[in-house]
């Protein structure tokens, strides 16, 4: 019997067995590719959890000035009192009252300035959990000021400090590639100068101290330099970058009528029966319509009478701070001349009250006259301005002595017998970067710009 000649060999060489030995070699090598990804993927996922992977660190918290620092520990409804150096651990909240300073230190060395009048939680404080690569912070401030200071990255690859406030996001970085370890400021500003948490936020103020910082809102992303600063809107709008300036006086051009001020009147305990006036009024202040606030009082009087607007204050100056009063003014009638026979009665007069580093209350004050008197007025009480005629004064405090500590409120008044005088444009401000015009005369008036009405 004769054979087909197929065979073994024959069988191996069909087509039917080849496409089969083919798939076979495709699976295996699948297989093993699938293999050695899975492997690469743990791998690089364990690489991964290496270099990211956290653990939450401890802050220190202590006061710095008054005695109503308070924190909240995550989860609690209770407040604790702080009178000593306590642990702040993540979630925690930290609360400082009037007058108050709170000082937190960051495990790396950086630290938080608590400001008067301020909540703060601390949402995150981590570092690398095995390998020295990242340490991440964030903050979020719910009303009042922190003062954020960084420390430098060292052996970490990057340190990121974040603070989330309302509409806007502030990150400061200090990496290898990016040095920008620094400090800056975070203002949440509310509807009333120690607004709760549960009134709205107006507008949150970002101010670059030293380094570099980004903010992000809504609106768009905008960086920051050294003593710059920006005021974002509750919407998220970015204002204009000026210089890291701190104005304390609220509604200081009266667009919001008297709102934030308290009306003065004093008759000194003389008898007197009539009271002055206070009342806004339209003006063209330097060529440009404003609202004044006018003090006057009836020239038939010849008793003793103060009347004026006064607004609390209540903000801690920061070290190094610069301290500048302004305003325009304008008189038109005074009696009786000069400073009176106290030289203490002039038309107009700033009055700036406030707690010096030791604690006693003291005061700061200058008048203006337009009609001098029969003695010359004491050297550097008052200055003598043109009747009628808006006036710039400009002030730089910061050389008072003794040095305030914290600013107690703001007093401007007519004083004398009888009295016109109108003011507008009242700014009380503080540099904390540093004050660029440090070396100008404490009791500087400007002179005047342009004519008003």
């Amino acid at each position: 019997m004769v054979g087909t000649g197929t065979g073994v060999s024959g069988l191996y060489d069909s087509p039917l067995v080849r496409r089969q030995v083919r798939l076979a070699w495709a699976l295996l090598l699948a297989g093993f590719a699938m293999f050695l990804s899975l492997v690469g993927a743990a791998v690089l996922g364990a690489r991964w959890y290496l270099a990211n992977a956290t653990t939450a660190e401890p802050a220190s918290l202590q006061v710095v000035s008054g005695s109503g620092l308070l924190v909240r520990p995550a989860g609690q409804d209770e407040w604790r009192l702080v009178t000593d150096v306590v642990t702040v651990e993540e979630g925690d909240t930290i609360a400082a009252g009037q007058g108050t300073v709170g000082w937190l230190t960051l495990f790396d060395g950086g630290t938080v300035e608590i400001s008067e009048e301020t909540e703060v939680t601390v949402q995150r404080m981590r570092t690398s959990r095995f390998w020295s690569t990242r340490k991440e912070f964030v903050l979020t401030p719910v009303r009042g000021i922190i003062y954020v200071g960084m420390a430098p990255h060292g052996d970490i690859t990057e340190s990121t400090l974040r603070v989330t406030a309302g509409p806007a996001e502030v990150v400061m970085v200090d990496s290898a590639r990016s040095p920008d370890a620094g400090s800056f400021l975070v203002e949440v500003q509310r509807s009333s100068r120690n607004g709760g948490v549960n009134e709205p936020i107006m507008a949150v103020r970002v101010g670059v101290l030293r380094g570099h910082a980004t903010v992000t809102s809504e609106a768009g992303t905008r960086s920051l330099a050294a003593n710059e600063q920006t005021i974002v809107s509750a919407g998220g709008a970015f204002g204009p970058v000026t210089a890291a300036v701190r104005e304390m006086i609220r509604n200081g051009q009266f667009t919001r009528g008297l709102a934030e001020w308290v009306e003065y009147q004093d008759q000194g305990g003389d008898g007197g029966s009539e009271f002055g006036l206070v009342q806004r009024v339209p003006v063209d202040d330097f060529g440009e319509r404003h609202v004044a606030v006018e003090f006057s009082r009836d020239s038939g009087n010849t008793d003793h009478c103060e009347t004026g607007i006064q607004q609390h204050i209540g903000v801690t100056l920061r070290v190094h701070s610069s301290l500048r009063l302004a305003a325009d003014i304008w008189i038109e009638e005074q009696s009786p001349p000069g400073g009176g026979e106290m030289h203490t009665e002039y038309p107009l007069i700033l009055k700036v009250t406030y707690v010096d580093l030791q604690g006693q209350p003291r005061e700061w004050w200058h008048g203006f006259y337009i009609q001098p008197g029969q003695t010359p007025e004491p050297e550097g009480r008052a200055t003598l301005i043109e009747r009628g005629v808006w006036r710039h004064v400009e002030f730089d405090l910061r050389n008072v002595m003794p040095l305030p500590r914290q600013i107690t409120s703001l007093l401007v008044y007519s004083s004398g017998h009888s009295y016109k005088a109108r003011v507008t444009n009242l700014s009380l401000t503080s540099n904390e970067a540093g004050d660029p015009q440090s070396s100008r005369d404490p009791r500087r008036v400007s002179d005047p710009v342009r004519e008003g009405m």
